[in-house]
């Protein structure tokens, strides 16, 4: 059984590995301390869907290969670490099955080790997976790093129950590298925050992770304690890769497409909170989900401007705080504005 606090029943593993900064940031205790995000799966998984459908053809192959890299980074920084260490050097199938553990952590799903063939095949057995395409693209990454060759990924299953098998490929199509081009620039994350979490007594991890999150680890889900609702704690640069390269296909309109996606997604989810909190209250819950620090809000004369400190991905705020303050306002909101530079993000509603 895993070590949980006693005080907020957080992973000890969870609060010990990751860092909640007091800019709106979580990042990983080690280096290379990779950012990452608590992202709502209902949300991630019906964007891909509903945007799919709106452009008229599957957005697939982009998050796959959004991911690839991410979990190249991860591996290649796991491998180091072992490296650097005191600890025996771990053999490729023993790094892939670590990696099964910490995705019972990080609420992927349980994944197990079915097939292995050194330099040639991965086959992975999954349960609860949290999203196929994702995870397609991180078991093809960290085979890359393992390997030292290009993994194909491929699926077989249904409702995130199945095999995931990667086999060794040659070359590397122009999207792959034009999307690791992307990742490379990462997010921009601004320095400047004073954003103070009360701590548990027990883990040093904010108080209200434990509160406002339920960790299964046995089953490899997190779920939020109010609504039900499954979340994971992964990789931030992921899903901005693909944001980019949804945006390098389609133009700058795809941001905008997003964050109206989002905001029929968010409105729905708010509506279901009127009554019982509040435009603050859940502004407030941004920074401990790692989507960014909300420092000012002024509602005037018929207009709502927010401002950011390191949003995570800036049309899936946007939209998610467009659809907040329609349902708790109870009427129609029109976004005026989006300006984003240096970790910053200034939001404009009318």
């Amino acid at each position: 059984m895993p070590d949980i606090c006693e005080v907020c029943g957080l992973p000890l593993g969870i609060a010990r590995g990751n860092r909640w900064l007091p800019n709106g940031v979580i990042c990983g205790s080690y280096p290379p301390h990779i950012r990452g995000t608590l992202y709502d799966l209902e949300e991630l998984g019906r964007l891909f869907d509903i945007f799919s459908e709106r452009v008229g053809f599957d957005i697939s192959h982009l998050v796959v290969e959004g991911k690839r890299k991410d979990g190249r980074r991860f591996c290649d920084s796991f491998l180091r670490e072992q490296r650097e260490g005191s600890a025996p050097r771990m053999t490729p199938q023993q790094v892939y099955q670590t990696v099964c553990r910490f995705s019972l952590y990080w609420g992927l799903g349980r994944v197990n080790v079915l097939d292995y063939r050194r330099g040639e095949l991965l086959e992975l057995a999954a349960e609860n997976l949290y999203n196929v395409p994702m995870f397609m693209g991180d078991a093809a990454g960290i085979f890359e790093s393992l390997e030292g060759r290009r993994g194909a990924p491929a699926w077989e299953g249904e409702d995130g129950d199945g095999i995931v098998t990667v086999r060794a490929t040659a070359g590397r199509p122009e999207l792959e590298e034009r999307i690791e081009s992307l990742l490379e620039q990462g997010v921009s994350v601004g320095e400047e925050g004073d954003l103070h979490h009360r701590r548990c007594p027990g883990c040093g991890a904010p108080e209200g992770v434990g509160r406002q999150f339920r960790w299964d680890v046995a089953a490899g889900t997190i779920h939020e304690r109010e609504s039900g609702r499954r979340y994971i704690l992964h990789n931030t640069n992921g899903i901005v890769a693909v944001v980019r390269a949804l945006r390098d296909e389609l133009g700058q309109e795809a941001e905008l497409m997003m964050a109206e996606i989002v905001r029929e997604l968010s409105r729905g989810y708010y509506r279901g909170m009127t009554g019982r909190s509040s435009i603050d209250a859940e502004l407030m819950r941004y920074p401990l989900r790692g989507w960014g620090w909300p420092y000012r809000l002024k509602a005037k004369g018929g207009t709502y401007s927010v401002k950011f400190v390191n949003p995570y991905c800036s049309p899936m705020v946007a939209g998610r705080v467009w659809g907040m303050l329609e349902a708790f306002g109870e009427r129609r909101v029109e976004l005026v504005s989006i300006e984003e530079s240096g970790g910053k993000l200034d939001l404009l509603f009318r």
